[in-house]
């Protein structure tokens, strides 16, 4: 069998042709690899042999890193960074999506009335977001910004293209260039790149 280097999550086998060994995991007949190695198959099983490097892949309840990179009614979507934690190396594998609550509407008393509430802008595209897992699902992950840490950690003006900072008095973000304000579910983490890299470190 000609070697082939997988990655994590990769499909190497079905059962119909060998069953799961070391390193693998089975769904829906699918042979997939945990690790990042070589397949091998010994007793009728495929198993892979890692390269040695400690790699895992992201999961639920971790913290991510990502760049919003479109809005579609009502769901984010992040390209996630692959991460390393404690000289450990996270992959994401696949993009990550925010799904946002819809405005409810709200009544009055007397004559029924409809008033639409403004939606929080939550973020834009190009920003950078911290993000939490919710669920590993099988095409995306599945993110909120409903933590501390959360939220946007870099963003720059829709205008002018200007670094955004965080003005606490307005709670905006006010373009160092052009003064424009912009508005964003902010990170307490914003603009504070020591204090994300002690949470993990990126993979280049």
């Amino acid at each position: 069998m000609e070697e082939k280097l997988v990655l994590p999550g990769e499909k190497i086998t079905t059962e119909e042709e060998f069953a799961g060994g070391a390193n693998t995991y089975t769904e829906e007949g699918v042979v997939y690899s945990t690790v990042i190695g070589i397949p091998s198959v010994a007793e009728k099983k495929m198993s892979v042999v890692p390269l040695g490097r400690d790699v895992k892949t992201i999961d639920r309840n971790m913290l991510v890193i990502g760049t919003v990179t479109d809005m579609v009614k009502g769901i984010v979507f992040v390209k996630i960074d692959d991460i390393n934690i404690d000289h450990k190396e996270y992959l994401a594998l696949k993009d990550g999506k925010i799904l946002l609550e819809r405005p409810r509407p709200r009544f009055g008393r007397g004559p029924q009335r409809r008033e639409a509430q403004k939606p929080e802008r939550v973020c834009s595209v190009g920003d950078t977001v911290l993000a939490k897992v919710l669920y590993n699902d099988k095409d995306a992950y599945t993110l909120t910004l409903d933590c501390q840490e959360c939220g946007v950690v870099h963003a720059t003006c829709e205008l002018c293209g200007g670094e955004l900072e965080y003005n606490k008095d307005a709670n905006a973000l006010v373009c160092k260039e052009c003064g424009h304000r912009e508005y964003r579910r902010v990170s307490a983490l914003y603009e504070k790149p020591e204090e994300i890299r002690k949470l993990f470190v990126y993979s280049q």
